[in-house]
């Protein structure tokens, strides 16, 4: 009886219904679109609101009735969504099709091809993508909706109308935050090229790469079926269409992981377990390249086994694997610390690490040329066996060096104790660089050397033809900042990259003061004076001091008051303890050495500043 009665319901709505589409075809015979288009519009509204009993059935062909009007009115946008509707309540799928392939594939299908094979030529030849799907092959048709870039996707297996979109559009967003200063992207889509192309656009304002990994591949390239891409558009991107396929990149190159996340998918995508896969692969020595490091960590280190393993493990920590490398060498260590040099040496696999060792001790400026020489990374960081790296701020550190590879010859980075920048800002080559940065770099940990600038102007060698100047053999990295100043710039910045280590007792020359204290030599007042010497001699061979001489004596005046300052610290620290030892009269051997005929009156361009600064310190002696 139910039935009966909904079946009664049901044809009475098709009667209702037959009336309102014979009321239309007399209306289009006449030519009264407008009319027909009101009068199909009030009926589409009386079967959405339930006003007639309808099955799926009827619905389904007074929707695809609809459409097929919308069609012939040119109104394809609105043909689309009631040809959606109709397929929603059981339209044949045949027939939808035979309609679509007439109307809207089979004019375009060659105009589609071309355009398809062009877009993906371009992103093969500029490495978006490594290989694509054949046209015969794609998944989706693209349907025009008669609007530029818009367009209805076909599913040509399921035979289903699904989504419109606009090619290629994007939304306009604000800086997207990094995790990770440094490093690049990856972006976990779908396949939305409207997402896609918002995001890379973004990142690439950033100078950074895209890596994109889909869901969904061929949905992604039948979008290209439909305009052309070009540079503007999209470039500094990858395209993958799985995690796997992402894996077997990274693992046979040296491009950087991609450490930023952007995951658009549900939480069910686990992009970091691809990440720390990738990464412990290339820790792994047979796996490693290694011709891409940014920075190389180089300590020289000496009798002092232990702390050097304690850095040694904690730098290995770092997520980074191809844009580093750890470099120690061991001075000929022969005390009670040589068994963790040779637990380095011998059980320690990670591929990032390079160890050197000599059999004798060879002093420490040659231990440091070695580490150096050995690095292969664009820039180099010297770091003391007792200083740890602060993994907070390695990424900050790592963004300013891979943005100014070409220009950067020094970066003073900030230590926890003793060791600050006296600016905080780039200066130029030449002069500007020379006279804020010279001789402000006592403490070696945290500075930064452009590796090639130093090779380039011979600067290792130097050091090691040199050993009888005091200062190639106490402090070579205070000559490499003088000889890089030249040709690069070099900046201060604030972010503090060194927690400095407790410091040991280590074998050094040392001079006997009196019978009461040894002091290490270079501290001595002869070793202040001969570091003074040193300075000069190497202040005139330098090209900059050579073309200029008026900066020859700015530079000698910043000597002076260098010298007076490590004299009266080396007073302070270590002869007052003496007692047969003369304060004052050292701090007057030391000012009247600076100013004596020998070493200053043709390069001194400040004496009452130096006799200004010597009456300051006498106070503080």
């Amino acid at each position: 009886m139910i039935d009966s009665v909904a079946d009664e319901k049901i044809f009475e709505s098709k009667r209702h219904i037959d009336q309102f589409l014979s009321d239309i075809e007399k209306m289009l015979e006449i030519g009264l679109l407008e009319t027909a288009h009101s009068k199909y519009t009030e009926l589409i509204k009386k079967v959405e609101s339930n006003e007639f009993e309808t099955d799926d059935r009827l619905k389904a062909d007074t929707y695809a009735s609809f459409a097929y009007f919308l069609f012939r009115v040119s109104e394809y946008d609105y043909f689309f969504l009631m040809l959606i509707k109709a397929q929603t309540h059981g339209y044949s799928r045949d027939e939808i099709e035979k309609v679509l392939w007439e109307a809207f594939i089979e004019p375009n299908i060659s105009e589609f091809k071309d355009i398809y094979e062009s877009n993906i030529n371009f992103l093969i030849a500029n490495k978006h993508i490594k290989e694509a799907v054949n046209f015969e092959k794609l998944s989706f048709w693209i349907l025009p909706t008669g609007v530029p870039n818009e367009y209805y996707m076909y599913d040509k297996e399921e035979k289903l109308i699904k989504e419109k979109v606009v090619l290629f559009k994007y939304e306009i967003i604000p800086v997207i935050q990094a995790d990770d200063d440094f490093s690049d992207y990856l972006l976990i889509e779908d396949w939305d090229w409207k997402s896609v192309l918002t995001y890379t656009n973004v990142i690439k304002k950033a100078n950074r790469k895209t890596y994109i990994v889909l869901n969904d591949i061929q949905k992604f390239l039948s979008c290209l079926q439909g305009a052309l891409l070009n540079e503007y558009l999209i470039s500094n991107v990858v395209i993958f269409d799985s995690f796997i396929s992402m894996e077997k990149y990274f693992s046979g190159k040296n491009a950087y992981i991609p450490r930023n996340i952007i995951n658009l998918l549900d939480n069910s995508y686990t992009p970091q377990n691809s990440i720390d896969n990738i990464h412990n692969l290339r820790i792994v020595k047979e796996n490693r390249y290694g011709d891409n490091v940014l920075l190389s960590i180089c300590i020289p280190s000496y009798n002092r086994g232990n702390r050097a393993l304690e850095n040694i493990v904690q730098l290995l920590q770092t997520s980074y694997d191809e844009e580093i490398e750890i470099i120690l060498s061991n001075n000929g260590t022969q005390n009670m610390t040589k068994t963790y040099y040779n637990h380095i040496r011998d059980d320690i696999t990670d591929a990032r690490l390079t160890y050197f060792e000599f059999e004798e001790n060879q002093g420490f400026a040659i231990n440091l040329c070695k580490v150096c020489e050995l690095a292969r990374g664009k820039f180099i960081l010297l770091l003391s066996d007792e200083d740890m790296v602060n993994f907070h701020v390695i990424d900050k550190i790592m963004n300013i060096l891979n943005q100014s590879q070409d220009s950067l010859a020094i970066l003073r980075t900030s230590t926890s104790i003793q060791s600050r920048p006296p600016s905080y800002r780039l200066a130029k080559q030449g002069k500007d660089a020379m006279l804020t940065y010279m001789l402000t770099s006592n403490y070696m940990s945290g500075i930064i050397f452009n590796r090639e600038m130093l090779k380039q102007y011979k600067g290792i060698e130097y050091i090691i033809e040199n050993q009888n100047n005091s200062i190639c053999f106490w402090y070579p990295h205070m000559y490499w900042e003088l000889l890089l100043s030249q040709f690069g710039n070099v900046e201060g910045t604030d972010l503090m990259f060194i927690y400095e280590g407790k410091a040991e007792k280590n074998e050094t020359e040392e001079a006997e003061i009196g019978d009461q204290i040894n002091i290490p030599y270079y501290a001595t007042i002869e070793g202040r004076l001969e570091q003074h010497d040193g300075f000069l001699n190497i202040f005139r061979n330098l090209e900059l001091c050579i073309d200029d001489f008026t900066l020859f004596g700015e530079m000698y005046t910043k000597l002076c008051v260098k010298t007076l300052t490590l004299v009266a610290l080396s007073i302070n620290v270590f002869y007052k303890r003496v007692e047969s030892a003369k304060p004052l009269e050292l701090l007057d051997r030391a000012y009247k050495y600076c100013l004596s005929n020998e070493h200053s009156m043709v390069y001194l361009n400040d004496k009452s500043n130096i006799q200004n600064y010597y009456e300051h310190l006498k106070t503080q002696i």
